[in-house]
Formats: structure tokens, sequence, C-alpha cells
């Protein structure tokens, strides 16, 4: 079974020695994703909403590259430092997943790769077309 790693262009650039992305068969395995642009740095600092807009951009680079697309998305998984935030991502959530409900996982944890983080996605993607 072929297998293509993912680096899709306009994603920063991984901050270590990573993939965004691994695509084995018809099954995309991501990269826990955050709110840095292009040039590596962070979007929305301090700003939960900001940083998953992002986060979620960033997935969606993934997913096109790819040849997938967030209707493909089967597992998702959320790493949050404070669940008071989990309403602003979770509406961000649902603008790109619009009614298609992947399986979700929402994980607390006391810090991430960067302090400034404030939330990672990874998602596990099917294509069945």
């Amino acid at each position: 079974m072929s297998r293509q790693l993912i680096l899709p262009a306009g994603a920063p650039r991984p901050v270590s020695y990573y993939s965004h992305g691994i695509r084995v068969g018809a099954v995309l395995y991501s990269a826990g994703q955050t709110a840095r642009d292009a040039s590596g740095l962070l979007v929305g600092a301090g700003d939960v909403r900001l940083q998953a807009e992002r986060s979620f951009h960033n997935l969606s680079l993934v997913l096109r590259e790819a040849g997938t697309s967030f209707h493909d998305v089967v597992r998702l998984n959320i790493f949050v430092r404070n669940t008071r935030d989990l309403p602003a991502i979770l509406e961000v959530k649902a603008r790109y997943f619009k009614e298609h409900r992947p399986a979700l996982t929402v994980a607390t944890v006391a810090s991430l790769a960067y302090p400034e983080y404030l939330l990672e996605i990874e998602a596990i993607a099917v294509e069945t077309r």
C-alpha cells in the first residue's frame, strides 16, 4: 500500500521532523494542527476563536492536499487548554463541518507544544469517493 507525505503549500513548516499528514491508501492521518500561519507565526495570541479559525484552516490545507475534505473526516480530536474555551472552538468547528458529525474526542490538557497554543486539532479522514 502506498504512503504519501502531506506537506501542503500555505501551511506552516513543521517545527520538527514530521509531516502535516500521511495518507496510506484511502486513509489520511493528520498531525496536530495549531494556529501558525504560513510563515510560522502564531495567529491570535490569547484569542481562542482566532486560534481555532487558523487551526481549522490549516487542517483544511492538509485535507485538500490529500484529496479529501471535511466530509471525509471520520475522527476528530481537539486538545484544549481551558474547557471554558470549548463553546467558541465548537462554533468554529461547526462552520467547517456543517452537518457532518465525525466521531469527536475533546481532551483538556495542561499544556501543548508551546505555551501560547490554546488548542490543537487532529483528524483521521477516509476518502470514500
